[in-house]
């Protein structure tokens, strides 16, 4: 299926898959994260949430963080003097070839007084697969700028943040599981797992949204998973802070896997095999 770009207007991108229209959406407003607004199954219905009524700064898939150095915030979107910005900067790079299309660019993480505390670089690669299914790999690496970094402890964090869409999650009647057979968010909350996923039926169709951790991550995924949507390998809530010094970079890779079908653990665990070689 071929993918394609399409630059909806100065701060949005659509990737198009031929046949079907506008599959994903890529937003970069200055006041908002850079983040993906849309990601189409199977079904061809959207596995994503954006900005619902009660969590504004929840985006389908985005990078920010809440508590950065001295209580520095990137992650919500209120009136306080320690908020933060991340902004694209120079130019966005776009490829692609057959069913992958690839986009990257650079990021600055603005503090209220101007400085540029962390400079990242990032790619998003989406495929498409047979029967609708696709992946959508997210890659950063973030990098100080000319002081020690800390990311804190804190459950307002999203590297990244995923918001599966309202019919996908358990308190709706999705089933959420993780590589070790667990289930729902008492069993696996701050758990550590290869992979977690999302399904639900839709229009007759079981759905699934799964994310895969990199083994070449730092530290393995300790899911922040809740019953009511949000998903995060955000492992330094459990783990305690990641430190960065200048000259230091923080790398982290994570596959997102459409699917159809049930969250079998054979066939996740397979994906997971695929993508660990990567």
């Amino acid at each position: 299926m071929q993918l394609s770009f399409a630059q909806e207007t100065p701060h949005v991108m659509n990737i198009i898959a031929e046949g079907i229209g506008t599959i994903s959406r890529y937003v970069w407003y200055p006041e908002l994260h850079p983040h993906i607004t849309c990601l189409l199954g199977p079904s061809r219905r959207n596995v994503l949430e954006n900005q619902p009524a009660d969590h504004l700064h929840h985006h389908g898939v985005c990078f920010s963080h809440g508590v950065v150095n001295d209580h520095l915030d990137f992650y919500l979107y209120r009136d306080k003097r320690n908020l933060g910005q991340i902004n694209l900067v120079g130019d966005l790079h776009t490829e692609t070839e057959d069913n992958v299309a690839i986009l990257a660019h650079d990021s600055e993480w603005i503090a209220p007084d101007g400085r540029v505390l962390i400079t990242d670089s990032r790619s998003y690669r989406w495929q498409t697969l047979k029967d609708g299914e696709l992946y959508l790999d997210t890659t950063i690496s973030l990098r100080p700028t000319d002081q020690q970094v800390v990311f804190h402890p804190t459950n307002e964090s999203g590297m990244p943040l995923v918001r599966p869409a309202d019919w996908l999650v358990a308190s709706h009647g999705g089933v959420l599981t993780d590589s070790e057979g667990r289930c729902g968010e008492k069993e696996m909350f701050g758990k550590s797992a290869r992979w977690i996923d999302e399904t639900a039926e839709t229009d007759g169709m079981l759905i699934g949204l799964a994310i895969l951790d990199q083994p070449s991550n730092p530290v393995q995924a300790h899911w922040f998973s809740r019953d009511y949507g949000p998903l995060s390998p955000n492992y330094n809530y459990f783990t305690g802070p990641i430190e960065l010094n200048v000259g230091d970079q923080l790398d982290l890779k994570y596959r997102i896997f459409v699917h159809a079908g049930a969250g079998d653990l054979d066939r996740i665990n397979a994906e997971y095999d695929k993508f660990a070689k990567l």
